[in-house]
């Protein structure tokens, strides 16, 4: 990386914002919610997809928000070692409380060690009870402020508009005590927040500047792809000169799309960024056969990088001691042909992630029997991953033992027919259940019971100690003194 020769300027910057918390609890409507509540959007026309983060003023000040699209994508983020939001607003729903993934999202924020203000949502709704929620906080050790702690907490409603503005005005007050800093008038550096293929523009990727000044015509690189800032634009992609610390930025220019969470710096020189460049470690497709397991093969599609990259942490997820995920391919764009071709080769299912597929791969698919399967949900993506896991397992036909009946009387034979009589010495005996006719040691036939009585009524299970009458049918006949031995089978279905 090339030394900053310029003169620093050590500013105070914008807080940069991620919005996390249960599925269901509101997420995506704060987001919205906030969005419309500031008037920057509406004048220029509204964010478009693959952003990843947009800006607002509140009170003359600017807030970053992170609009990551689940905590996979945030926890890939911070694998890579980056931080990058200073506050984390950990959205509740005061009527439901605190549910399985609330705790992934603050084990997410402890392990980030970021400052966290708990949004007590959806207090519109009967039944809002934020006390209750404060309280299962507790037991994660989130104390709010009204309960001793240090955590911040704002009532509000995404629906209704209520709270919005003392939620900004925490997030800026919260700011304000961190006292955030950073410089300008240096070359940039910073992270990348998503990464797509723009079939037009070429490899676009969505940036938040960390410290220094990023410009047209920076020379920029990561780890593993470099390029020149051909086009730079706000969240809005309107064109802008240069961006500053906290700033999202939509870079065109990358020689190829780069990962998101990969670190970026700008270079003084074309050579100087080549030389940085490591070398990627390319993933073998390929796999050692065990004939113990038996595996899935995927052909993921993605909208953005982020988006597999999330995919990518959900399916890790996933158990595979029985059936095994092979990623065939995954990679950023629409289905293709090609991608059909190749499902059809390798045996493997296609999945997409807000990823369409052309005419021709459409028809490709119909023809070749290819499964393709669409989603905009990670959640539900990964629901029918492991569907497709557990139909690969086998079902094995499992006999249960119910108990044994000593025959007492023999009521009735008729031709494969019996109606007997005896006592349920072990167990139960259940209608419609198989036997076996054991005389002495020797197992002599088998048959099932249609009907099954006690005292003269009908019932369907008949326990030990009782006497019991069976209409038997089976080639054998049974005698007095026989022990039946009562069982059913079942198919049971391996586990992931």
């Amino acid at each position: 990386m090339a030394e900053n020769n310029k003169q620093p300027n050590v500013i105070s910057r914008p807080p940069v914002v991620v919005v996390l918390g249960h599925i269901d609890h509101g997420k995506t409507s704060l987001l919205m919610a906030i969005r419309e509540f500031n008037t920057l959007e509406k004048e220029s026309g509204g964010i478009t997809q693959h952003v990843g983060a947009y800006q607002i003023e509140h009170n003359q000040k600017k807030i970053t928000f992170i609009d990551t699209p689940g905590h996979e994508s945030f926890s890939a983020i911070r694998g890579r070692g980056s931080k990058l939001a200073d506050i984390a607003v950990l959205v509740v729903d005061a009527g439901e409380g605190v549910k399985k993934q609330t705790k992934e999202a603050i084990t997410h924020i402890k392990n980030a060690k970021l400052t966290t203000i708990v949004a007590l949502n959806k207090m519109d709704k009967p039944g809002a009870n934020p006390e209750m929620v404060k309280q299962q906080l507790s037991k994660e050790d989130i104390l709010v402020e009204s309960w001793g702690g240090q955590v911040p907490s704002v009532e509000m409603s995404a629906k209704t508009g209520q709270g919005i503005t003392d939620l900004l005005d925490m997030i800026l007050l919260v700011a304000e005590v961190e006292d955030l800093k950073a410089e300008t008038g240096v070359l940039a550096e910073g992270t990348i927040i998503e990464a797509y293929l723009d079939p037009k523009k070429g490899p676009t990727a969505t940036v938040l500047v960390e410290n220094g000044t990023l410009k047209q015509g920076d020379i920029i690189g990561t780890d593993f792809v470099i390029g020149k800032v051909k086009n730079l634009g706000d969240f809005l992609q309107k064109e802008i000169k240069e961006a500053n610390p906290s700033d999202p930025a939509i870079i065109i220019g990358f020689e190829n799309v780069p990962m998101v969470g990969e670190k970026f710096h700008v270079f003084s020189s074309h050579e100087e960024a080549i030389a940085n460049l490591k070398k990627k470690e390319i993933k073998n497709n390929t796999f050692e056969f065990d004939p113990n397991k038996k595996y899935l093969n995927l052909i993921i599609k993605g909208d953005a990088q982020g988006s597999l990259e999330g995919i990518e942490e959900v399916l890790k997820i996933l158990p595979q001691e029985n059936v095994c995920i092979r990623v065939v391919r995954s990679e950023v764009g629409d289905i293709t042909e090609q991608d059909v071709r190749m499902a059809k080769t390798s045996e493997a299912v296609i999945v997409a992630f807000r990823a369409k597929k052309d005419k021709v791969a459409e028809i490709s698919a119909e023809n070749n029997k290819v499964k393709v399967y669409e989603f905009n949900i990670i959640y539900e993506l990964a629901q029918k991953v492991r569907e497709l896991m557990e139909r690969k397992l086998t079902k094995e036909k499992e006999r249960i033992e119910l108990g044994k009946i000593e025959v007492l009387a023999i009521f009735r034979t008729e031709k494969n027919r019996q109606i007997v009589g005896g006592d349920v010495t072990e167990g139960e005996v259940q209608k419609g259940a198989s036997l076996e006719i054991y005389r002495g040691e020797e197992k002599i036939g088998h048959g099932r019971i249609i009907e099954l009585q006690s005292n003269k009524k009908d019932f369907d299970v008949v326990k030990k100690g009782k006497e019991c009458g069976i209409l038997y049918q089976g080639s054998e006949r049974i005698k007095e003194g026989d022990t039946l031995v009562v069982f059913k089978e079942e198919y049971r279905q391996e586990e992931l």
